[in-house]
């Protein structure tokens, strides 16, 4: 009878904290109703040092832009990425590319469309062509995702960028493990590296367009006291909280 009144204060707790550990650190986004309807807020990436650029030149008459244009070779009437990335353009660390004819091209800090309005401009203005169409896009985008996911690893996107929500999707989710509200974002711009730190467990930083993930990004999943403590030998603490309840509770049937 005695250790039944140990036992049964014991079996209550860990049932309770079983079910704050699932709301209050488990769950994502628990306040986004609070944040619908708010505004979207999209910031267009840079180019950086070691991006590797696609860029398309076409004109009324295809055959005086031909000679800007570098073709890959193609397998079966198609090109791999792969075969793009490897005729595309390097951009060096100092921010420049080697194009046809223009030679030496500085794209580095510059967006996408900045980079198509710079090579137009310089097209025209050189007597080059009267009126281009100039495409640029990276190819090489990826991000690294590290820590309490449960497929870490270098994963490649063809978007200009995505959410963390799409990050964290490719990567298969977080663990049961990952701690929620300190999701560690690092980026490099301008020759500074930056570092943000995102609660997934609020919608609070959905519209900030610093959190959409870019090329080469890095996400750090930290993991919680529990497997810290542990070594890394407890995968799933909720299922070890609930383990451990029954089996307190088989004991205190047995003890009755």
């Amino acid at each position: 009878m005695k250790m039944k009144k140990i036992l049964l204060p014991i079996v209550l707790v860990l049932l309770m904290l079983q079910s704050c550990t699932t709301k209050k650190e488990m769950l994502y986004l628990q306040d986004l109703d609070m944040y619908s309807n708010s505004n979207l807020n999209y910031a267009s990436p840079k180019i950086q040092p070691n991006d590797i650029l696609k860029i398309d030149i076409g004109d009324i008459n295809p055959v005086v832009a031909a000679p800007f244009n570098v073709n890959p070779a193609s397998t079966n009437g198609q090109t791999s990425v792969e075969m793009m990335k490897l005729s595309g353009y390097l951009v060096t660390p100092q921010g420049n590319i080697m194009m046809p004819i223009l030679n030496e091209v500085k794209v580095g800090g510059l967006t996408p469309a900045n980079a198509e309005i710079k090579i137009k401009e310089r097209l025209i203005n050189e007597g080059y062509l009267i009126n281009p169409t100039v495409q640029v896009r990276v190819l090489n985008n990826k991000f690294t995702i590290l820590g309490e996911v449960n497929a870490p690893g270098v994963i490649s996107f063809s978007e200009e960028s995505i959410s963390l929500l799409d990050a964290i999707g490719l990567a298969k989710d977080l663990t049961y493990s990952a701690i929620r509200k300190d999701i560690k974002l690092i980026r490099e711009v301008d020759g500074k590296r930056l570092v943000y730190h995102i609660d997934l467990t609020t919608a609070s930083w959905m519209s900030n367009p610093n959190f959409r993930i870019r090329q080469n990004d890095v996400i750090v999943v930290e993991p919680n006291k529990l497997k810290v403590n542990s070594g890394g030998l407890i995968k799933d603490p909720i299922q070890v909280l609930g383990i451990t309840a029954s089996l307190l509770a088989v004991i205190l049937l047995i003890v009755k």
